[in-house]
């Protein structure tokens, strides 16, 4: 599957990893929403939604601290909120792109079977686009919702999808599995495309979110 993906041209990739990060996110809010409707019908009720609000807290974890830290520096709610989203989400790009990079020179360190390595690297790229605590995390808020999510989160997911990118162009430029890689020229500029959309999905979220609770 990652060697079709690598052999794809640039924008088809980051086209098809858009459009499977959406999937994953409205994958895991249904399956959150489901854990949790489910819950409703047995006593297990309180165990699932304390292991749902565990999981919550730690998806929220870094925007809490980046939170906190930035607010100190600033005055301003709005713009206190928009850097805190930019900085935990794109600090999230960095761990995405950090990983696959890291799991490539691991695997290149160790010599590890090409074939054991493009399976590993498929199964990352998948865990990746599904990013499973971004839709959990919301289980209690409603379907409606995610038209809120959508003003935000087209620019976020396509932030995200061109850090996956990113991330497995920097692993088969580390340990080949095609032969053709991006020139550090395009790898640079996939980095700052992150961040911008990112920067934009950052500034729009607060809007998201007062629109939603404000109606």
């Amino acid at each position: 599957m990652i060697k079709k993906y690598l052999n794809l041209p640039l924008y088809k990739k980051i086209f098809l990893t858009y459009i499977l990060c959406w999937l994953g996110f409205l994958f895991s809010f249904s399956l959150g929403k489901l854990i949790y409707y489910l819950s409703n019908l047995f006593k297990s009720k309180k165990t699932i939604e304390i292991t749902l609000d565990t999981i919550k807290t730690v998806g929220t974890a870094k925007y809490e601290v980046v939170s906190m830290t930035v607010s100190s520096a600033t005055n301003n709610p709005y713009l206190d909120c928009a850097l805190s989203y930019i900085i935990s989400n794109f600090t999230g790009c960095l761990v995405i792109i950090f990983v696959f990079a890291l799991f490539a020179y691991l695997a290149k360190k160790d010599n590890e079977d090409k074939k054991r390595y493009e399976k590993y690297l498929t199964i990352l790229f998948i865990i990746a686009v599904l990013n499973p605590l971004t839709g959990i995390i919301g289980y209690k808020l409603k379907f409606t919702a995610l038209k809120y999510v959508l003003i935000h989160g087209t620019f976020e997911f396509l932030g995200f999808a061109i850090s996956i990118v990113l991330g497995v162009e920097l692993a088969n430029k580390i340990y080949p599995v095609v032969n053709k890689s991006l020139s550090k020229n395009k790898l640079f500029l996939l980095f700052i495309l992150a961040f911008i959309f990112i920067s934009i999905a950052g500034f729009l979220e607060p809007i998201s979110w007062y629109l939603y609770f404000s109606g």
